[in-house]
């Protein structure tokens, strides 16, 4: 296994060393410049203040993470530099140092006491299959982790970001990952972070296992490799005796204000007798939690206790919610937060949009724009409905679970209420035949729009609110910007007198009314007739190129009359799908102008791991066709051809393998749920192996 120099890292680090102070991201970009008691109190609950000395703040708690396990998941080495030093270790750190870095016994029975604590349920970290690192890169930089924490130097920034862009709110930076975690244990972490911060804080982004083994190689610095010889943990074994000293250590620091841990060091709050010295002082005492507060925050936070018993509104409590958890990095609301100029590139989608298909939505009005409970789901992690967007809704458990009543009580205001609708009339308005053409740049249901793929209407009355939606389609560039999307009712004046007398209030309640019953379809679309655009191969094989989830965009699907259609990923020059059953509905991809991104329309689905062999080492060269229309698909590894065939077989497929130079160690991987057998008379340079279906 190969890693790449760290000295890229370390320069990354640079910048984010140079700040002792804790970093909260929310402080550092909205109050800093202008402290507040408002400030004070995002501060108060994010530094732990409140874990210690009480004091409702109306936040999400902060919690640091689970410890039970902890020496399962990081290097206990690692942990023995940062407890005594936590900013040194982890600049903007907002753990306070507690334990004397002078006395490294205490340090080592702490180290021992957290190794003894007993895991009520560990994350599986089984070993690694294949890394690619460059693939783990590219999602790092387009799933949203940027919009938190930095781009990294070692990759190529996409087309538009300005080679003088700054950076006009801190980065959350990393520890020295290498001396921290396996690789295991931090794609455990990756995929599931509230296992462990259950505050929410370092979010869950919704993938799949191999995305988060590929991130924890990219940033472990690995070369795209086989995992299987990464190195685990270093095995650390609790001595009894020092563990029961750490114990009282623990108590002593009172850790558990903090931290999930057992009753017997559970630890009571402190009484606040003033808002000047202890951990505000510039200089702290010996057994003082020590912060190393930036002026500003310590301004802010005198602030703040000057006048802690006053009740914050519930606006207010709202904006810093939003604030705490950072949601403000991707979402604009009222003008304030989204990207940055030197992060906006990283935001990907589909450019047919413009800024809608890459931005996140604005948060502006959200409490009265969604319905509740459609609301309180999108805050679980449910209800997307922006498959173009690359960048991903994190889910931050139950930081987020008053949220939603919270912007929906503080953002409700008087609006025009909509009369009854008439779905007929809705009916016609969404279609193409006098209508006003929704349906030309919306999808509908199972239907895809006509024109650009813009998120799907016919969910439209369990999402929306009625009275915002009037407000925004009279004027959607009040909403948002630049948005591609026209008013039909400008200055609330309907553009289409045909429909109900060209009543306003009247039609757009009819949009509503329609979309609402789930009864049919806007007029317009081509008709389906059933299997009208179902490609069946009976006598020879199809092919067909299309978009499709997990083969991309360069998908190239071959269809075989024995019943198992195969996905080629032409960008990767690997095979990515195959299923059972029905081949392929053309229906999107011939007569959509933007063709979304196809399912497999079978079953027993199977997929193949990601590409094994780097994009700097391949080129793929389309493929052939012999007589009776099977494809070999071509491409060229490090200059090598390498010719790949798949045959259609009673219930499953026959793949063939062939290349000619002995020097490459081609890396063949194969799917998970079918049976595979490599065929004899298999050998270097040309290898065939049988997929079966269970």
């Amino acid at each position: 296994m190969k890693q790449r120099s760290v000295f890229l890292f370390a320069l990354l680090l640079v910048a984010v060393t140079l700040h002792a102070e804790p970093l909260v991201v929310g402080f550092d970009r909205f109050h800093k410049d202008v402290p507040t008691a408002e400030g004070g109190r995002l501060l108060y609950n994010e530094l732990g203040c409140a874990n210690c000395h009480g004091g409702e703040t109306g936040l999400p708690a902060r919690r640091g993470p689970e410890l039970a396990g902890v020496t399962r998941r990081v290097q206990a080495e690692w942990l023995k530099k940062f407890l005594p030093n936590p900013a040194a270790a982890h600049g903007g750190s907002a753990m306070p140092q507690l334990l004397a870095a002078d006395k490294p016994e205490d340090i080592e029975a702490v180290v021992n006491y957290l190794g003894s604590l007993k895991v009520e349920s560990a994350a599986k970290t089984k070993p690694a299959g294949h890394v690619n690192a460059v693939r783990g890169g590219e999602l790092f930089h387009t799933f949203g982790c940027v919009a938190c924490h930095a781009p990294q130097a070692d990759f190529t920034p996409p087309e538009g970001v300005p080679k003088d862009a700054e950076y006009t709110y801190r980065s959350v930076s990393f520890p020295n990952l290498g001396e921290k975690w396996v690789l295991t244990t931090l794609a455990a972490y990756i995929l599931d972070p509230l296992r462990v911060r259950t505050d929410g804080r370092m979010p869950k982004t919704a993938m799949e296992t191999d995305d988060a083994v590929d991130i924890a190689g990219y940033l472990l610095h690995y070369e795209s490799s086989e995992g299987k010889t990464a190195p685990g943990l270093e095995p650390f074994k609790a001595d009894k005796a020092l563990a029961e000293r750490g114990r009282t250590i623990v108590a002593s620091a009172r850790c558990a204000s903090c931290h999930r841990l057992p009753q017997e060091v559970l630890a009571k709050p402190v009484a606040l007798q003033h808002s000047e010295g202890g951990c505000l002082a510039p200089q702290v005492a010996s057994g003082v939690p020590r912060y190393d507060l930036a002026e500003s925050q310590r301004t802010a936070l005198k602030f703040y206790l000057a006048q802690r018993e006053q009740k914050a509104s519930p606006a207010q409590i709202a904006t810093l919610t939003l604030e705490s958890l950072n949601c403000l990095a991707c979402h604009d609301r009222d003008g304030r937060g989204g990207p940055d100029v030197a992060r906006k590139a990283y935001f990907l989608g589909d450019h047919n949009l413009g800024d809608t298909g890459r931005y996140p939505p604005p948060l502006t009005g959200v409490g009265r724009k969604l319905q509740p409970e459609w609301l309180a789901k999108v805050l679980a992690g449910e209800n997307r409905v922006r498959p173009y967007l690359q960048t991903k809704m994190p889910i931050f458990g139950s930081a987020t679970a008053p949220l939603g009543a919270l912007l929906a009580k503080t953002e409700a205001k008087d609006a025009t209420r909509l009369p009854g609708g008439d779905d007929t009339a809705g009916r016609k308005l969404m279609g193409t035949q006098g209508g006003i053409g929704c349906i030309t740049c919306h999808r509908f249901g199972e239907h895809a729009a006509l024109g650009i793929q813009a998120l799907d209407l016919s969910n439209l009355g369990q999402r929306i609110r009625p009275e915002w939606l009037r407000e925004y389609l009279v004027n959607p560039a009040a909403y948002r910007p630049a948005t591609l999307m026209p008013s039909f009712w400008p200055e609330g004046k309907s553009s289409n007198r045909e429909i109900l007398d060209g009543d306003t209030d009247r039609q757009i309640a009819s949009i509503y009314s329609f979309a609402k019953s789930a009864n049919g379809e806007p007029e317009g679309f081509p008709a389906l007739g059933g299997s009208a655009f179902e490609l069946i191969p009976k006598d020879r094989p199809i092919v067909q190129r299309t978009f499709m989830e997990g083969a991309g965009t360069h998908a190239i699907l071959v269809g075989f009359p024995t019943g198992v259609p195969l996905a080629y990923d032409g960008k990767n020059a690997r095979p990515a799908l195959a299923w059972k059953g029905k081949f392929f509905d053309a229906y999107n991809t011939w007569f959509s102008r933007f063709a979304p991104f196809e399912k497999p329309p079978g079953d027993a689905i199977v997929q193949w791991p990601p590409a094994p062999v780097s994009q700097a080492h391949l080129r793929f060269g389309g493929y052939r066709l012999d007589k009776s229309g099977v494809p070999t698909f071509l491409y060229s590894v490090d200059g090598v051809a390498v010719e790949e065939r798949f045959d259609g077989i009673e219930n499953g497929l026959r793949r063939i393998v062939v290349w000619k130079s002995p020097a490459l160690k081609l890396p063949i991987t194969h799917p998970a749920g079918v049976s595979v057998s490599e065929d004899p008379g298999s050998a270097p340079g040309h290898r065939s192996f049988t997929y079966l279906w269970k």
